[in-house]
């Protein structure tokens, strides 16, 4: 009897131990992940709004969120909004230049990379805009290749195809949570702990179940230095922008602007 309830006692307390190695908490600042960071982890950064931004509204997560809401609002349904929209973002990220979303980021995530700290990045983003990704990441000075836990290819299937690529994990849309073990399977590599930096909640969230389910550890952060900016989204400049990407002059509008140049 007593071996019973010391067994029960210990199992309680295990699930209390699993309860507490798993929480979300919210910071305003990039430097604020340094009082969670720890030598073993595995560092997980999202990469739109969380590390990169189009330089201009157009092209935006929150551009993004309100194109498929006025889809909808035109009589799509929202799979035929979604990928409608999917596609303008899509040939927008192919030709927009990026700007890094807070100051020192890059810095912060060098810093932990010469501390031999594993890092990767993990974005709903597909396979098409991969090389693009990587760019322009490039073009803000991160490098997420540099300490990730190989610098191999990847491709798997998730639901749809999946690629890992330059240090990031491309998901194609398809479940974080899952699309992450797989990787992790692929390449023999599990951590004690995870720490995963995200704008949204909703995205921390999956990949809070998967390591509960995997008795990983994790501290999820909700990045909400853009917070301002995403509420106080400038639709009127977005349509402007919108309505002149991709413009493509007549001969008849050609001949007339180089005539009015000389």
């Amino acid at each position: 009897m007593k071996t019973h309830i010391f067994s029960r006692f210990l199992l309680g307390l295990l699930m209390i131990s699993n309860f507490l190695s798993a929480e979300i908490v919210e910071i305003d600042r990039m430097k604020n992940i340094h009082q969670y960071v720890k030598q073993n982890m595995l560092i997980i950064f999202d990469i739109d709004n969380t590390l990169i931004e189009p330089v201009q509204e157009l092209g935006s997560n929150q551009w993004f969120t309100h194109r498929i809401k006025e889809y909808c609002s035109y009589g799509l349904e929202k799979s035929d909004a979604l990928e409608k929209a999917l596609k303008e973002w899509s040939a927008i990220q192919s030709v927009t230049e990026v700007k890094i979303v807070e100051q020192g980021t890059s810095e912060i995530i060098e810093n932990l990379q010469l501390q031999g700290i594993t890092i990767i990045g993990m974005t709903t983003r597909g396979l098409g805009l991969s090389t693009r990704t990587i760019e322009q990441l490039e073009s803000v000075d991160i490098n997420l290749s540099l300490s990730a836990p190989t610098k191999e290819e990847i491709f798997f299937m998730n639901e749809k195809g999946v690629l890992f690529r330059g240090g990031v994990l491309f998901t194609a849309g398809t479940h974080k949570g899952n699309a992450l073990p797989k990787l992790l399977d692929t390449i023999g590599y599990h951590p004690s702990e995870i720490l995963y930096i995200n704008d949204k909640k909703s995205n921390l969230v999956t990949v809070e179940e998967m390591c509960e389910k995997e008795g990983i550890a994790f501290t999820g952060l909700r990045y909400s230095f853009l917070d301002k900016k995403v509420k106080n989204f400038r639709k009127q400049i977005a349509e402007e922008q919108f309505y002149f990407f991709g413009h493509i002059l007549s001969d008849a509008a050609a001949e007339r602007i180089l005539h009015e140049s000389k």
